[in-house]
């Protein structure tokens, strides 16, 4: 078998005699995504298969998901596992048109509502794939779904894919704590079959960059990387300001009015050296939803013009900086790129905790929804204590871009509610 195509050995119970139940957990660079979509092609191959892949917020398949699947494809074409222009793909499904089985790629929850009734009607179901699964906080919601996989005389397969969130997640409650599995274990319990992996496993097929990554982030924030690089679940603490429960994720309908904001890494401190740059729109319903996270490590010259193509990408209305920071700065640096963008300030209170509340405060009540896991983002936002002395860079830009919406809500004397 080709190399490329190679499969790591914690991944080969998915072509083995299934259990009902299959969970794949794991850090960044794990290959979750890329051994279930090698498999999903060989499923169709059977004929009878109806499979249904989700995630909880799914927008534009045919832009995100679908390409990612038909590189999977094209990987079996061009190493003569597959006769080339047997697929048949649309913006919405793929059909192998030898076998007659199809991969249905739809959305749980979109701008028309919660789509859970729709999906459990679709007829013959076989397969329910739930990638990014620690999106979906309702377990009825799956119930609903999984009790649909039942064709009679086919294998059923309930298959979830995840970075593992914190412990107060249905599915570590439901899978993991109560039958005492570890969180690294792969092998199978009763009817379910665990699948773990992290990047460790097969470093090899990794970039330099990304080892390095992984590296420094061990050496300055060891509760991340273990999190994020091994596939820890967290533990929330009791004084962290955003709590996990109140990050929800939703389909953002029509966006009336985007920012950027900007958070500029002014040290040079090997642990504070991002740049924050989220994209922060409100919408048709009245709520705000973070639409991108850009962040990294950038030059001046390099996040000044990823915040400017982020303003361009989404038509937005502004950039938004902190004035208490190196204003002046800031503005000269965007406006050294482009000056034909509109480049505004937010005065922040004093004290982090202060500024910060508000923005939490929007999450509790539901007036923020993320359109999707930003990853990152998130492990700032739920392990950052107030009493902290740095505050991490995308958190800040959260901040900036949210107290923007704010401030223009007082003025305007409009508050929008659930």
């Amino acid at each position: 078998m080709s190399s490329q195509i190679q499969r790591l050995t914690n991944f080969k119970p998915l072509w083995q005699k299934p259990t009902r139940y299959t969970i794949i957990t794991g850090g960044r660079g794990s290959f979750k995504s890329h051994h279930t979509g090698l498999f999903l092609v060989d499923l169709t191959k059977e004929t009878g298969h109806t499979i249904l892949s989700t995630r909880y917020t799914l927008t534009s398949a045919h832009i995100s998901v679908i390409p990612e699947f038909t590189s999977k494809i094209r990987l079996q074409e061009d190493n003569g596992y597959i006769q080339k222009g047997c697929f048949d793909i649309t913006k919405t499904d793929v059909v192998n048109k030898i076998t007659g089985s199809n991969i249905l790629f739809k959305g749980i929850h979109t701008t028309s509502g919660n789509q859970t009734a729709n999906l459990k009607s679709i007829e013959g179901l076989t397969t329910f794939v739930l990638d990014e699964a620690e999106e979906l906080d309702d377990e009825e919601d799956f119930d609903t779904i999984d009790l649909s996989v039942r064709k009679k005389d086919k294998d059923n397969r309930v298959i979830m894919i995840m970075n593992p969130s914190n412990r107060q997640h249905w599915i570590y409650k439901r899978f993991f704590e109560r039958p005492g599995v570890a969180f690294d274990f792969n092998g199978k319990i009763d009817d379910v079959t665990y699948i773990f992996s992290c990047y460790l496993d097969k470093p090899s097929f990794l970039h330099e960059s990304f080892l390095k990554t992984a590296q420094k982030t061990k050496e300055f924030n060891l509760a991340k990387y273990n999190h994020l690089f091994l596939g820890h679940w967290r533990e929330d603490s009791e004084k962290t300001l955003w709590k996990r429960k109140n990050i929800k994720y939703k389909e953002a309908p029509q966006i009336i009015k985007a920012i950027v904001a900007v958070d500029p890494a002014i040290t040079s401190r090997p642990e504070s050296d991002e740049t924050g740059i989220l994209v922060i729109g409100k919408a048709t319903d009245g709520l705000l939803y973070v639409l991108d996270d850009l962040s990294g490590r950038f030059t001046p010259a390099e996040w000044a013009g990823r915040a400017v193509s982020a303003y361009e990408k989404y038509g937005a209305h502004k950039i938004i900086y902190e004035d208490n920071q190196g204003g002046d700065m800031v503005k000269n640096t965007i406006t050294s790129v482009s000056k034909a963008v509109m480049v505004d300030s937010v005065h922040a209170s004093k004290g982090k905790f202060t500024r910060a509340e508000p923005v939490a405060a929007y999450y509790e009540q539901g007036m923020v929804f993320h359109t999707r896991v930003f990853t990152d983002l998130e492990f700032q936002m739920t392990t950052w204590l107030p009493d902290d002395k740095i505050s991490p860079d995308r958190m800040d830009a959260l901040v900036w871009g949210v107290t923007y919406f704010i401030n223009e809500e007082q003025k305007s004397g409009i508050i929008y509610a659930n």
